[in-house]
């Protein structure tokens, strides 16, 4: 492989030409999150080549059919690094089968991990992932061949290092060999326009590889693209390959026109949730939807309040879910993969993953809305990973809660087996801890009061409707004081009309 830039700009090439030269054993950074973004055409090929002992990095790993999935089912890996898992079944099945390693990193760190590559910084320090399973080198990276699920291998420990009075964690850069990316037009000189939530992780993995294979929908002549358009330079691209009708996939399609089909109950135990969370939202107000039950906040803020939620992948001003499937958008995603409006009228704006992480990280969110499996009474978040159980990744959480917003659980009292989920001290790997401000759920809501002194406790301050105190605290094995004004759960409106 080397760079067919001739004077700055890239080779127009057919597809397999563009690939032929790809070679076995090499590390590939892949664009996409979700299905937006993601080269298909050139994965496919990639996977029709039968390339072995290949490392991937990308920010998830989606797809089953496509994408991914085909090169994980026909044993094309070595090593996958990635933030996010997610629900696909063909690679978390292969992995804890033991037939290739992965290295889970927060999407934040990951992204700027393959921007240092390209950008000649060879690391930095970072306050996620203190702390945690990350930074203590006690992520699974290989299971057994055997079947068994035991553990072969652990991530790696963390240099970890005090700076500005913040214990931290030193990164590495990444670097590729070669990149695989997608976007929605080029010009001749290899300048990139893309759409929507596609930016993700696409514009870092292509300044991290050696060798940068663009995918595009079509080509035109340099001055076509007013500068102002112009998302990342094609100084970073030595191949373009023209797709003119490339596949477009929806992974989780939802719309509003579904969701009145199916008559939600508004009065249900997530809906409930859903609706006392949205009375926290407050004019002028930043607000990251976590994956899950957060994404049934929306409906219930308050009309007309002057708020922009956002979707860690990259999309600032989340709008509702979108009227019918033909108004739907493939390259328009929140953090659930699913499909969104954007919110025009309330100033939004599209970034990549690096300004995202960055935005998260800077401080500028003011609260983020989150899911989780376990909970402790001392605001200790563990909501990515249950040992000896299939688990996902961290994705963008563990910045989000380490960034000084205020962070609000939602999540069900208990498990399907009736077990507690809030917890004394919390058994799965912690996010981080000590970040939880409120946990809300079908029953209750606590409060933890954090005195500064790092014995942070719970007060239990709303109960539902027709719950007594008994019962929370025969579904709770943290421990909790009962607020003096306890009061009964208050509840956001249902909607007009809905």
């Amino acid at each position: 492989m080397k760079s067919t830039r001739l004077f700055r700009k890239p080779a127009i090439m057919g597809l397999k030409e563009a690939m032929a030269d790809i070679e076995d054993g090499i590390t590939i950074a892949v664009g996409g999150f979700g299905y937006a973004g993601v080269p298909f055409e050139l994965l496919a090929e990639l996977n029709r080549l039968k390339r072995k002992e290949l490392t991937l990095i990308m920010a998830s790993m989606s797809g089953e059919d496509c994408g991914i999935g085909p090169l994980v089912r026909d044993g094309q890996l070595k090593k996958a690094v990635t933030s996010y898992m997610g629900e696909n079944r063909v690679f978390g099945d292969c992995f804890t089968a033991g037939k290739f390693d992965v290295e889970l990193c927060p999407m934040g760190s990951l992204a700027s991990r393959l921007e240092s590559g390209g950008t000649g910084i060879c690391g930095f320090y970072t306050t996620t992932g203190y702390g945690t399973a990350v930074s203590e080198g006690k992520v699974p990276q290989r299971f057994a061949a055997d079947g068994s699920g035991d553990v072969e291998v652990y991530s790696a420990p963390r240099e970890t290092r005090l700076v500005d009075g913040k214990w931290c964690v030193f990164e590495t850069a990444l670097h590729a060999d070669v990149a695989l990316v997608r976007a929605r037009r080029a010009d001749r000189r290899g300048n990139l326009m893309f759409h929507g939530t596609a930016r993700n992780m696409n514009i870092a993995a292509a300044k991290a590889g050696k060798l940068c294979i663009a995918q595009v929908e079509e080509v035109i002549e340099c001055g076509e693209l007013d500068p102002d358009e112009i998302h990342m330079s094609g100084a970073y691209v030595d191949r373009l390959v023209v797709v003119p009708d490339a596949l477009n996939k929806f992974e989780f399609l939802v719309t509003r026109e579904e969701s009145h089909h199916q008559k939600e109950n508004h009065n249900d135990a997530k809906h409930r949730i859903a609706r006392r969370a949205a009375l926290e939202v407050q004019d002028g107000m930043v607000i990251n939807l976590g994956i899950g039950a957060p994404t049934l906040v929306t409906p219930y803020v308050k009309p007309n309040t002057d708020v922009l939620l956002m979707a860690g992948n990259g999309l600032l001003g989340v709008g509702p879910f979108p009227n019918t499937e033909k108004e739907a958008d493939p390259d328009i995603l929140n953090a659930s993969k699913q499909t969104v409006t954007v919110d025009r009228d309330g100033g939004a704006k599209f970034m990549d993953l690096v300004e995202s992480m960055g935005f998260v990280r800077g401080g500028l969110v003011d609260m983020a809305i989150m899911g989780t499996m376990e909970v402790g009474d001392n605001g200790d978040l563990a909501n990515w990973m249950v040992p000896g159980g299939r688990f996902s990744g961290m994705g963008g959480g563990m910045e989000l809660v380490q960034s000084g917003c205020r962070v609000l659980i939602l999540t069900t009292h208990t498990n399907k087996d009736g077990s507690p989920k809030i917890l004394r001290r919390c058994r799965c790997p912690i996010t981080a801890a000590g970040v939880v401000d409120k946990i809300i759920t079908e029953l209750a809501v606590f409060d933890v009061v954090k005195p500064g002194n790092g014995l942070n406790y719970l007060v239990l301050t709303e109960l539902a409707d027709g719950v007594t105190v008994e019962e929370v605290k025969a579904k709770t094995e943290g421990e909790f004081r009962i607020s003096p004004d306890l009061c009964p759960m208050k509840q956001a409106p249902v909607p007009e009309g809905a």
